[in-house]
C-alpha cells in the first residue's frame, strides 16, 4: 500500500507524553504526507522542541483559571467544564479523517461526542496500564463508554490484554483490530548490539567491573523496588561483592514533587542499607539508553501488571538474565520453550530466584522469541499503523 496523505488529530491527557513522541515522530517519518495535530495535558514547552519538525499544530488542554480553581472541592468541577467547553468549540471547526486516543482516560467519555462530530473514525489505543489499574467502578463504566463509542481499539481480541478489555468493557470484537507498540530502542539495539560487549558498554558508563542488576524501568512505584531492594540486601552475602543497583527513574508519576519524594526515600533506603547504587534520573538518549541495557547483567520486572513491555524485551536482546514475575504472561513468546526468563512465582521468593539466578547460566534464548523482538522495532510496526489510518480514510 502506498502512502498517502491524511490528518490526524493526536489525543493524549494522560499516560508517559514520552512515548507519544516517539509514536509521531516515527509516523511522520514513514509517512511524511500525514498531517499530525496533538493535544496533550502537557505545554508545548514541556516537549523541548522535540516535535517541531513532525507535529503541524499543537493544542493544549485547558483548565479553569478562575478563583474557585484555588480550593481544591472545586478544581475537577470547573477543570471538566473547562474540558468540555474546549472540546464544544473545536466540534464546530475542526475536521480530522481520524482521532486518535492514546492511554485512554474515563475523562474522555465526556467529549466523545464531540470527537465524533469531528472525524468519522475514532481509533482508542490503550496502552496497558490505562486500563489494567484502574479499579473504581465510576472511572470503568465512563471508560467503558470511550470504548463502546469508538470504532476500533488497537489490541488484539485473543491476547490477554483484549480478553480483559472484552470482558470489563464488553467490546464488540468487530472493533479490535491488533497494532502491536513499536520500541525505538529496539532498532538502535538491532544496529549496535553486536558492536559493543556487555564489558564495553560497562566500561562507557564508568562501571567497569561491576555486577549491574537493574530494578525496574521507571519510577512508579508499581515496579516494587523497595521489595527488590529488600530482597537484595537479604541475600548480598550470596551475591556477588561487586554488585551495583541501577534504578533507571526518568520517568514516573505525574506530580514532580512526590516523584521527587519517592525517589529520595528509595536513596535513602539504600544507604541505610549499605547498598551500592545508581540512579539514572535524567533523560536518557536512545545510545545511553542503550549502553544501560548492554551493560546490565541481571534485571528485574515484578510489577502488579503489564500490557506489553518492551524494556523487558530490550533487556533480552542485550544479553541480559531477567528475573520476571510469572504472573504476567507473554503468549507470543511463551509458546517457545525453554522461557526467556528465571520466574518468581511469589514475592516472597525474590530474593532466592535472583540468587539462583546469578548462579545459574544464562538462558538459551529460542531464536524465534528473538526474533520476535527484532521485529518490534518502530521501523516494522508504524508501517502497519499507517497502512490501517490510511484503510480508515477509504
Amino acid at each position: 500500500m502506498g502512502n498517502k496523505k491524511y490528518c490526524i488529530l493526536i489525543v493524549c491527557i494522560n499516560g508517559i507524553p514520552g512515548h507519544v513522541i516517539r509514536f509521531i515522530r516515527n509516523l511522520k517519518l514513514i509517512n511524511p504526507m500525514v498531517s499530525i495535530t496533538l493535544f496533550s495535558n502537557r505545554d508545548k514547552d514541556w516537549f523541548q522542541g522535540e516535535l517541531d519538525n513532525y507535529i503541524d499544530s499543537f493544542i493544549q488542554q485547558k483548565r479553569y483559571t478562575g478563583w474557585p480553581h484555588k480550593l481544591w472541592i472545586f478544581r475537577s468541577i470547573f477543570d471538566k467544564i473547562a474540558f468540555i467547553k474546549q472540546f464544544k468549540g473545536f466540534a464546530k471547526t475542526r475536521k480530522y479523517d481520524i482521532v486518535n486516543i492514546h492511554y485512554p482516560s474515563y475523562k474522555m467519555s465526556y467529549v466523545m461526542k464531540y470527537l465524533r462530530r469531528m472525524s468519522k473514525t475514532i481509533v482508542v489505543s490503550p496502552w496497558g496500564s490505562d486500563v489494567l489499574r484502574v479499579t473504581n467502578d465510576k472511572e470503568l463504566n465512563m471508560l467503558s463508554l470511550v470504548f463502546s463509542n469508538s470504532d476500533y481499539i488497537t489490541v488484539g481480541s485473543t491476547g490477554i490484554f483484549g480478553k480483559v478489555l472484552f470482558q470489563q468493557m464488553k467490546i464488540d470484537k468487530n472493533k479490535f483490530h491488533p497494532l502491536a507498540w513499536g520500541s525505538e530502542t529496539i532498532d538502535y539495539i538491532n544496529e549496535h548490539v553486536s558492536e559493543v560487549s556487555k564489558e564495553r558498554a560497562k566500561e562507557l558508563l564508568n562501571l567497569e567491573d561491576r555486577y549491574l542488576i537493574t530494578c525496574g524501568y521507571n519510577a512508579f512505584e508499581s515496579q516494587r523496588h523497595e521489595t527488590i531492594i529488600k530482597a537484595i540486601s537479604e541475600k548480598r552475602n550470596e551475591l556477588p561483592k561487586n554488585t551495583t543497583l541501577l534504578f533507571p527513574v526518568t520517568y514516573g508519576s505525574c506530580s514532580g514533587k512526590r516523584e521527587k519524594e519517592y525517589i529520595g526515600y528509595l536513596k535513602k533506603k539504600c544507604d541505610d542499607l549499605q547498598l551500592s547504587v545508581m540512579f539514572y534520573e535524567k533523560y536518557l538518549s536512545l545510545s545511553e539508553l542503550f549502553l544501560l541495557r548492554r551493560a546490565t547483567d541481571m534485571f528485574i520486572h515484578i510489577q502488579p501488571t503489564d500490557g506489553g513491555n518492551s524494556s523487558l524485551q530490550e533487556y533480552v536482546l542485550c544479553g541480559a538474565k531477567v528475573v520476571h514475575g510469572a504472573w504476567i504472561h507473554y503468549e507470543y513468546l511463551e509458546q517457545f520453550k525453554p522461557l526467556f526468563y528465571y520466574p518468581v512465582n511469589d514475592l516472597d521468593e525474590l530474593g532466592d530466584v535472583i540468587v539462583d539466578t546469578y548462579h545459574s547460566k544464562p538462558i538459551n534464548t529460542p531464536a524465534q522469541v528473538k526474533e520476535t523482538i527484532r521485529n518490534r522495532g518502530w521501523k516494522a510496526k508504524m508501517k502497519l499503523w499507517n497502512e490501517f489510518f490510511i484503510s480508515c480514510c477509504k
